[in-house]
């Protein structure tokens, strides 16, 4: 069973997200911010990391920046974000993510993107 860690502030969609997946049989592991979410990536060593980038306290650009310099940078990290630009996707990519998915999105995408990842 794949563990999936989901940092979203978003109580709504965090939920829906981790709902769907688990009946896919993952398990799900949920953080609300970033700075949550890098206690969690320590206690529950998930497989990969969805991470909203619009978050409160640590967003995820600074989650990912912290993430990639620590002892889980192994963990891969897929960015969802509502921000359409592609300079913030290039950016998300140049700090190290795997994939940069746009809102909205379909859950069969997060899917194949979460098995080719982990």
């Amino acid at each position: 069973m794949k563990r999936v860690l989901i940092i979203d502030d978003e109580v709504n969609l965090r939920e829906t997200i981790a709902e769907m997946l688990q009946h896919f049989g993952y398990e799900v592991f949920l953080a609300f911010n970033g700075k949550d979410g890098l206690q969690k990536v320590n206690e529950v060593q998930p497989e990969i990391i969805i991470c909203d980038v619009m978050m409160p306290i640590l967003d995820g650009y600074g989650f990912v920046n912290q993430h990639m310099n620590s002892e889980n940078a192994h963990i891969p990290v897929l960015l969802l974000s509502a921000k359409v630009e592609k300079k913030d996707e290039l950016y998300g990519l140049n700090l190290g993510v795997k994939s940069y998915i746009r809102k909205p999105f379909t859950f069969k995408d997060l899917v194949e993107k979460i098995e080719f990842y982990s």
